[in-house]
């Protein structure tokens, strides 16, 4: 037999050998999850391309539901829809995009039946901590979006290059930018992507809790009230009112998560400036418009981030 001694200095082998395991097993769970996610921009960018071929143009970020994507004439109201919608026939979703999403009258997207108990795991990364559907009594049972397509940049960010395509709001949600690939209520094409496909961010990921000034975890992002299905609310484009939910536009550096109280920076429920975020350590995946996956260290600078989000500045990217 044993006697105590060696029991105990067995024992302990053990624990130090678990120890030394249980970190070796969490990062290969973890580079399991990112590699998932990567999958999953990488189907979307194949239905960005889908998408383009058929129709000649992007989708747009976020939509009213104005031609040439609906019928709606007026600008107020609500029912617009988000990006992902125009692409359900490019992800085999074929049959949410016909019980539901080809629709643009009115409310049909803020109290989307056609789209309730759907488990959409093409928008969602493994990794995320935000919650599985929106928080609003009015869509509870839609998904969260973990992907979010990027419409541009605030200007300032990039030196000798004044982007004046912006609008502030004149709320708390920040500033929209029409300057990049896929901003709201847009129809741009491959060749206005004059900086090439492969220096364009088109999607970006956005899938963690920020932390509010009182150290509380809020689920604040660009569709966590409503979900994947919304677009365009209010007036917005036509006057400093309205939301665009479902899009965002460059100003904060990535996984800048904490200190914010909701009411600054963007950084809120349905605000235009949620930083890319992910709970991969060390940064987010973020989809260029040729298809390709970067895995973007949350050290990028912001002007390498805004030079990306931005289709036709003509500077050369340097530091990813």
């Amino acid at each position: 037999g044993f006697t105590l001694i060696e029991l105990l200095v067995v024992i302990a082998i053990i624990g130090v050998l678990v120890g030394l395991l249980l970190p070796a097993v969490q990062q290969a769970r973890e580079a399991a999850r990112r590699t998932s996610c990567t999958n999953n921009m990488k189907q979307i960018g194949l239905a960005l391309h889908n998408h383009h071929d058929t129709y000649g143009r992007l989708p747009p970020g976020s939509s009213r539901d104005q031609a040439p994507y609906g019928t709606v004439t007026s600008a107020g109201g609500w029912g617009g829809r988000g990006w992902y919608v125009y692409l359900l026939q490019f992800t085999e979703e074929q049959q949410i995009w016909d019980a539901g999403g080809s629709t643009s009258n009115g409310t049909s997207v803020i109290l989307p039946g056609w789209a309730r108990g759907m488990t959409m795991n093409g928008i969602r990364c493994p990794s995320s901590r935000l919650p599985a559907s929106a928080t609003h009594n009015q869509s509870l049972g839609v998904t969260i979006s973990c992907y979010q397509p990027i419409s541009g940049a605030v200007d300032g960010l990039i030196p000798s290059f004044a982007e004046s395509r912006n609008r502030v709001n004149s709320g708390t949600q920040g500033t929209q930018s029409w300057g990049g690939v896929l901003p709201a209520n847009s129809h741009i094409k491959f060749k206005d992507c004059v900086d090439g496909l492969s220096n364009s961010i088109a999607v970006g990921e956005m899938s963690d809790l920020m932390v509010d000034t009182s150290g509380n975890t809020q689920e604040w992002g660009t569709n966590t009230q409503f979900g994947w299905t919304l677009g365009v609310g209010g007036n917005f484009g036509t006057n400093l009112g309205g939301s665009a939910y479902n899009t965002s536009t460059i100003r904060h550096l990535i996984n800048q998560k904490t200190g914010w109280s909701g009411t600054t920076g963007g950084v809120s429920r349905g605000g235009f400036n949620v930083p890319m975020n992910s709970a991969h350590p060390g940064g987010c995946n973020g989809l260029l418009l040729d298809g390709s996956v970067l895995f973007l260290q949350e050290t990028t600078s912001l002007q390498t981030l805004a030079q990306l989000a931005t289709r036709d500045d003509g500077v050369a990217i340097s530091g990813l």
